[in-house]
């Protein structure tokens, strides 16, 4: 079974007690026969625990915290992320509102607590915040904290409703504004368009919905001079963001474009295949649960820049 090894932080890759090599923030490809050996992610410089596996089933379908496994369908790419220090306990955050008390705090983790009038809410955040911090919704939005948690290398935005003792809402941002009929979101994509993506959201009744997107690409991306072996790629990102993605098809398949989401179903990130699958697939990401992910994958007949047939692989 193929297996690519990531780390975020420097460390050594053991085999049975041998050394295999060392990785920092890159990635270390290998075949291992059956029966697997005992791995080792070993960490150098006091940056983490070791973690020691047998790559079986037990460990890929229910990947420990900080251990991120991707189903590649004939490998597995696993991830392993650095470990933040949760000794002890500390207040990253606090507000206290007329109605409603939030903290954000590190003890064994990191977790939220929300004390209102109506109840209590509390939950162990699935990131690692550097900060926090919490604003009142006014108006239509009064109901509503909107708590944004720097994490150094991304945002994430949480919106709780007081009401409902509940978080509503939590993705991963560049920034946001709250309007007078709700709010909204601004995402900078690191894809071949270089997307910005700016949402609009409306908070009616329990819920909020998503009313309004545009998609803009950067001035510098030109889709018409696209090589024909990117189309299905650039297609593929335009369709996840929401954009024109019907400029990259033919005739033929614009007819059926609206049944192309329940073709692909949800997906949330594009990539080339690996080297033991076939060069010509292009692969979705899909999340199964925390700390999994699949791969399917999926075939482009691209004719004169245009799309014309699209299989699963």
């Amino acid at each position: 079974m193929y297996f690519y090894f990531f780390c975020e932080y420097p460390a050594v890759i053991k085999f049975q007690g041998i050394i295999f090599g060392t990785v920092n923030n890159s990635v270390k490809f290998c075949d291992l026969d059956s029966p697997y050996p005992l791995v080792e992610i070993c960490p150098l410089m006091g940056t983490g625990e070791n973690v020691a596996f047998y790559p079986a089933d037990d460990f890929l379908d229910f990947p420990p915290r900080g251990v991120t496994v991707t189903d590649l369908k004939g490998g597995y790419f696993l991830r392993f992320s650095k470990s933040e220090n949760t000794d002890g306990f500390s207040i990253l955050a606090q507000e206290k509102f007329r109605d409603a008390t939030i903290t954000a705090f590190r003890e064994n983790g990191y977790k939220i607590s929300m004390e209102t009038q109506t109840g209590f809410f509390a939950e162990t955040l699935a990131f690692a915040p550097k900060t926090a911090d919490f604003t009142r919704g006014e108006g239509v939005n009064s109901d509503l904290i909107f708590s944004v948690f720097d994490c150094g290398n991304k945002k994430i935005l949480n919106v709780y409703g007081i009401n409902e003792n509940t978080l509503l809402f939590s993705k991963e941002v560049d920034g946001f504004e709250v309007t007078a009929t709700g709010f909204t979101t601004t995402e900078k994509l690191r894809d071949m368009a270089k997307h910005t993506i700016t949402r609009e959201y409306a908070f009616k009744g329990n819920s909020i919905t998503e009313i309004s997107r545009k998609v803009t690409a950067s001035e510098k991306f030109d889709r018409e001079k696209l090589p024909e072996k990117l189309v299905p790629y650039a297609f593929s990102e335009e369709f996840l963001c929401g954009g024109d993605y019907a400029f990259y098809l033919s005739d033929g398949i614009k007819e059926n474009a609206d049944k192309l989401g329940g073709f692909f179903g949800e997906f949330l990130g594009v990539t080339p295949p690996p080297l033991f699958r076939d060069y010509r697939e292009v692969g979705f990401i899909r999340k199964i649960a925390e700390g999994k992910y699949s791969v399917d994958y999926f075939t482009f007949s691209v004719v004169n820049g245009k799309i014309e047939n699209i299989n699963k692989a």
